[in-house]
């Protein structure tokens, strides 16, 4: 469950940062390479995908801290999220 709330809220986080960058306002300090659906789901997906198995290996070694990852990835990404939401105006 964890993983998948990191996916939606990675998928939340650039769907608002990209909709911020549309209205021109200042926006989460993406920079210009990832300033296209493209760019942004092609680094974000591919490194949620990292996290997740930080964190799939983790927990098969019997680590104790094996949420951390992917809670913080989601954190963060739910923290942006807010953050160009609010940027937007509406």
């Amino acid at each position: 469950m964890l993983t998948g709330g990191m996916f939606g809220a990675s998928i939340a986080n650039a769907e608002l940062t990209l909709r911020c960058l549309n209205k021109h306002a200042s926006c989460n300090d993406v920079p210009p390479s990832l300033q296209s659906r493209l760019g942004v789901y092609g680094v974000g997906i591919p490194a949620d995908f990292g996290i997740a198995y930080l964190s799939y290996y983790m927990k098969k070694k019997h680590s104790h801290m094996w949420y951390v990852p992917t809670a913080v990835v989601a954190g963060a990404n739910i923290f942006l999220a807010v953050r160009a939401y609010r940027f937007t105006g509406d």
